[in-house]
């Protein structure tokens, strides 16, 4: 589902939030990384797979329920699976051929792109004076996630 990414998004971008401490607590069955890639190897099943300024990489027959990587790709090699959400927040999914996502995809680069569980895409691209919105708002989010502390927990946000 696309909703709770969308409201992690705002609550991380709203100016509140980014005077307050973030924190990501990581459970047991959670890949998280800061500064490198995030590989879930063929046959690996995970939770979560976040990586912050790196790449999420699915190898064939790897699966995740969701996947996130802020400054960095989401890439799903053949026969891996996200069972759930896919997001990219200044980078790309990209879905090898035989490699399926089940629930929602939000893409926030150029321009912010997200397709449904039903497979229907939606693309929006907003300027303001001239400057692209999803170009501030993802200096914002990326600003914010590089401020965030990753502590081994409960598999919750802190923000």
């Amino acid at each position: 589902m696309v909703r709770p990414v969308l409201v992690f998004l705002a609550v991380v971008l709203s100016a509140p939030a980014l005077a307050e401490d973030c924190v990501f607590n990581t459970g047991p069955h959670d890949r998280v990384a800061r500064g490198k890639s995030v590989v879930v190897e063929a046959g690996e099943s995970v939770e979560s797979a976040l990586a912050l300024d790196g790449d999420v990489v699915l190898r064939r027959g790897a699966r995740v329920k969701s996947a996130v990587a802020v400054n960095g790709n989401v890439v799903l090699e053949d026969g891996a699976k996200v069972t759930g959400t896919a997001a990219a927040f200044g980078g790309q999914i990209r879905v090898a051929p035989g490699a399926k996502i089940s629930g929602s995809r939000l893409q926030l680069g150029d321009g912010v792109r997200i397709r449904g569980e039903n497979g229907k895409d939606i693309g929006l691209a907003l300027t303001v004076g001239g400057q692209d919105v999803s170009t501030l708002l993802l200096a914002k989010l990326v600003e914010k996630a590089r401020s965030c502390r990753i502590v081994q927990g409960q598999s919750e946000i802190q923000l």
